[in-house]
């Protein structure tokens, strides 16, 4: 994936706390990582509209979900 330069003004302090809840060392890595995880939850949740509705629980055998 092509990489761009680009300049921020962000706030430090969830810089620091973003860098350390991600266990990444640098600022570039917390943007990213951050931005991974934004864009997958956002797959996740177009998924889950996609399927809406077609999965119809009481059809399935229960013991595949521990029931």
């Amino acid at each position: 994936m092509p990489k761009v330069r680009k300049q921020f003004i962000l706030d430090a302090s969830k810089i620091r706390r973003a860098k350390k809840i991600l266990g990444v060392a640098t600022d570039t890595e917390a943007v990213n990582t951050a931005l991974d995880i934004l864009l997958g939850n956002a797959e996740i949740v177009d998924l889950h509209k996609k399927l809406a509705g077609r999965l119809n629980i009481k059809d399935m055998d229960q013991s595949k979900f521990g029931g």
